[in-house]
């Protein structure tokens, strides 16, 4: 039950809902069961212990709190699995059963010997969330019972439970505008970022809150900038972390515009080198299939002298 990870997905969700008071906002603006209002905020803690199962320990991340209700101190544990794959995984609902099953067996093998025995004896309740910020649609049942052939015919001899599913793309300015935490309601659009330069638009856009936010909170933030920056390959991060701590609003808005306008400029130039390596593929097959060198010139932009270039490659 390792939890270090090296997916840079994994590690900025993690640092984020390390935040109790993100985590407690991701519960409340979220996933909004209603039992939730039951729930004693004081008792919220994160565990020190994942579950990432052997099978399938390179997809996916963990976070894992525990909890009681108020009334009746049930013990909860929120089990939080953290996909970020761009294809939907259908076997998700069979995952979180292994996951559950991995979760009560510690739990079981940590109880005293002698309560575990007694008719009284109770286990947690494990409330899996799958928090999914992967570009495609999720169309994975959420109940286990429908991975079962012919599950409509069996009622409730069937094992079952149903997982709570967060989409990051679901989230936009209006839906996030009461979030709870200023952290989440960052992040959360970040999430959806398609490109550095929304990102940095984002970062324009919501300038007041990120000013707003605490030590501890702005820490959590400069962690994941710092990933998303390694991720899209732009030296942006440094003037990000001015942002976050600079105090002089001009100051603020002339850094912003810098960011956006050397974000743009790079997005440029990757766009160019694609379209120069697309022209060069095209010159190669072109020449394997001995086609005239004005033809070549004409459909790749590239000079005689460049294309002569690849000709000697071949």
């Amino acid at each position: 039950m390792n939890g270090k990870t090296d997916n840079p997905h994994d590690t900025r969700m993690s640092e984020l809902f390390g935040n109790k008071e993100a985590f407690l906002s991701f519960l409340r603006d979220c996933v909004k069961a209603e039992w939730l209002d039951d729930l004693d905020e004081d008792s919220v803690k994160r565990s020190p212990k994942t579950y990432v199962l052997q099978d399938f320990a390179k997809k996916a991340a963990d976070v894992v709190y525990e909890a009681t209700l108020k009334k009746g101190k049930e013990r909860i544990i929120f089990y939080v699995l953290l996909e970020n794959q761009s294809r939907v995984d259908h076997t998700m609902p069979y995952r979180l059963l292994l996951y559950i099953v991995e979760i009560l067996r510690d739990y079981y093998n940590h109880a005293d010997t002698k309560k575990r025995k007694r008719k009284d004896f109770k286990f947690p309740a494990v409330f899996p969330i799958v928090f999914y910020t992967g570009s495609g649609k999720w169309t994975v049942p959420q109940n286990l019972r429908e991975m079962f052939a012919g599950h409509g015919r069996f009622g409730d001899n069937l094992l079952d439970f149903r997982y709570a599913l967060v989409d990051a793309k679901a989230y936009d300015d209006e839906s996030v505008k009461n979030f709870r935490s200023k952290l989440l309601k960052v992040m959360m659009l970040l999430e959806r970022s398609k490109d550095f330069i929304e990102i940095a638009e984002t970062a324009v856009k919501y300038k007041d809150e990120i000013q707003g936010l605490n030590d501890e909170e702005k820490r959590v933030l400069s962690v994941a900038l710092d990933i998303l920056n390694q991720v899209y390959g732009a030296s942006q991060s440094h003037d990000f972390k001015e942002i976050l701590y600079s105090e002089n609003a001009g100051r603020i808005d002339s850094m912003l515009t810098d960011v956006i306008a050397n974000a743009k400029n790079y997005e440029r130039s990757i766009r160019k080198e694609e379209r120069k390596e697309q022209a060069k593929e095209m010159a190669k097959e072109m020449l394997i299939d001995s086609e005239p060198m004005e033809k070549i010139m004409k459909y790749t932009k590239l000079t005689e002298k460049q294309i002569r270039e690849i000709e000697k490659t071949l």
